[in-house]
């Protein structure tokens, strides 16, 4: 077993890292798990908020600290609750603050937020069955609850690019967006790297996907056979030895699960079956500019219907072009350069997603007021949306990718500046009631990025005769003030604009190749 491993247990592995935090006992790895977890689980980050401040109040209350821990000097991870735990406490309840954010709205409309939604159903094929008391339709969003697919085959994709197919009937609990629960019935997992650590719980086991793809059948009878079909997964057992350590599990090797007793079985390569290399949907209405070809300032798409044109203190001027990831790149200076298209995006609840390469310079300046890498607006007197980095320490990491919508913002959490290339999509998942807080997914090279900071903000329906805001790029138009307000400095390349909701495994496709055709045979 790998010494970085979580440590064994019969429980979810945070459970025991946030007890091991409680008592005092917490080694490097339970931190580790703590704050993986945390990163990426939004109902994990609760617990932990509830947890913490209970046992704050319990060590405030009844006891002093220096009776219910051990001595610093031997665990480095030990600290007083009392004050610990008050720090936590007034830090989670910031990230609560950022994350409804409903106070700081005018509008009364907007504090009733939509639940949050985790995965889609990209596939149904014959599938009979229910979600939430609901029929099941292809592209439906799911948030927590229960699946009951009684015959055909469901595949559900979730946002960190997870992707679990089921076969009815079979009874499938979404939990969270990285963890799910199959009570009866067979499922095939496909987790890529950017999905590292999906897991599924069965009546008798813990499964930890590693990267890869297996094969999961809940019995009647409760047993759990596993079949690892590529890579390995780490299996802990829920019955009575659930407390030896977890194994790992290799491809073409399978497993039974039971209460009482862990056993090898034949290995059924026939599972592969249902693990399918299924064709993206085609997403239609795209546009691309690649910024490869140049007449003077303008620059087309690939249809050639859709211009952009360089601007340098809103007169035109040649482009500044540099080496970006494929061909040419366009550099914006932050003084006053940017570029205007004659491309609008008039359904500001639609479904959408943007793509593209960015280079932030290393020694940009945080101090400096925002800016607007790409701006766009279904009417040029209303709110805008606006893809940026963050520079407000109040509104999550400094330096990470930012959508805004008037006054609500999803702020990611890897910070930009460190003068690389970096593939980043914005996903507006689009629907009656679409936030910017709640309906907008930040992909990071290929990688869903958790929330640092978001404040909710209900898209409106503009009056259909509302003229659009084009698509702008490398300032965020409005009122003229300083300049430094109003221009980006960094590089741009392979701008993409997609009708629809991409999937990750096409947002990966699209980063590795630059288009979403399927790799030749």
């Amino acid at each position: 077993m790998n010494p970085d491993d979580p440590k064994p247990s019969c429980r979810d592995p945070f459970e025991d890292a946030l007890n091991a935090v409680v008592s005092g006992e917490a080694d490097a790895k339970d931190m580790t798990i703590l704050n993986e977890t945390l990163r990426i689980d939004p109902q994990a980050r609760e617990k932990y908020i509830r947890t913490m401040a209970f046992e704050g109040m319990l060590s405030s209350e009844f006891a002093p600290v220096s009776e219910r821990l051990p001595e610093p000097a031997r665990n480095r991870w030990a600290f007083p609750l009392s004050i610990a735990a008050t720090a936590i406490l007034a830090a989670g309840l910031a990230w609560m603050w950022q994350s409804n954010g409903n106070t700081t709205l005018a509008d009364a409309e907007e504090v009733d937020e939509p639940a949050a939604t985790h995965a889609v159903l990209s596939l149904l094929e014959e599938a009979r069955g229910r979600f939430g008391g609901g029929p099941l339709s292809a592209g439906q969003r799911l948030s927590g609850g229960m699946l009951d697919l009684e015959s055909g085959l469901a595949e559900i994709t979730f946002d960190n690019g997870a992707e679990v197919t089921l076969e009815g009937p079979a009874r499938f609990l979404l939990e969270s967006g990285n963890r799910s629960r199959l009570d009866i019935g067979s499922a095939s997992a496909v987790v890529p790297d950017e999905a590292r650590g999906f897991v599924i719980h069965t009546p008798t086991s813990y499964i930890r996907d590693l990267g890869n793809a297996v094969s999961v059948e809940v019995r009647e009878d409760q047993e759990t056979d596993l079949h690892v079909l590529e890579g390995e997964v780490e299996v802990l057992p829920t019955g009575s030895q659930a407390a030896k350590s977890p194994r790992r599990i290799r491809q073409s090797e399978s497993l039974r699960l039971s209460g009482s007793e862990v056993k090898p079985i034949q290995f059924k390569a026939d599972r592969r079956n249902i693990v399918r290399q299924k064709q993206p949907a085609p997403a239609t209405n795209s546009i691309h500019w690649s910024f490869d070809s140049w007449k003077g300032n303008s620059t087309t798409d690939d249809t050639r219907s859709r211009f952009v044109r360089t601007m340098a203190d809103h007169k035109p001027s040649p482009p500044d072009l540099t080496a970006g990831p494929f061909g040419q790149a366009l550099r914006f200076l932050g003084d006053g350069t940017f570029a205007k298209s004659d491309f609008t995006i008039p359904k500001p609840n639609n479904p959408k997603t943007l793509a593209f390469w960015l280079r932030v310079p290393v020694n940009s300046d945080a101090k400096e007021p925002n800016h607007g890498i790409l701006t766009w607006s279904a009417d040029r007197s209303g709110p805008k949306w606006r893809v940026t980095w963050n520079r407000e320490d109040m509104q999550g990491n400094i330096g990470a990718p930012k959508v805004e919508y008037g006054d609500g913002f999803l702020t990611a959490s890897s910070d930009l500046r460190d003068g690389e290339w970096h593939h980043l999509a914005i996903v507006i998942l689009g629907g009656p009631k679409t936030g910017v807080a709640s309906h907008v997914r930040i992909y990071l090279d290929g990688r869903l990025e958790a929330p640092s900071g978001r404040r909710q903000q209900r898209v409106k329906i503009p009056d259909p005769s509302a003229e659009p805001l084009p698509l702008s790029l490398g300032r965020c138009p409005g009122k003229r003030r300083e300049r430094e307000e109003l221009y980006f400095e960094g590089e741009l390349d392979e701008l993409h604009v997609f009708e629809g909701a991409l999937l990750p495994r096409q947002i990966v496709r699209l980063m590795k190749r630059n288009n979403l055709e399927a790799p030749s045979k």
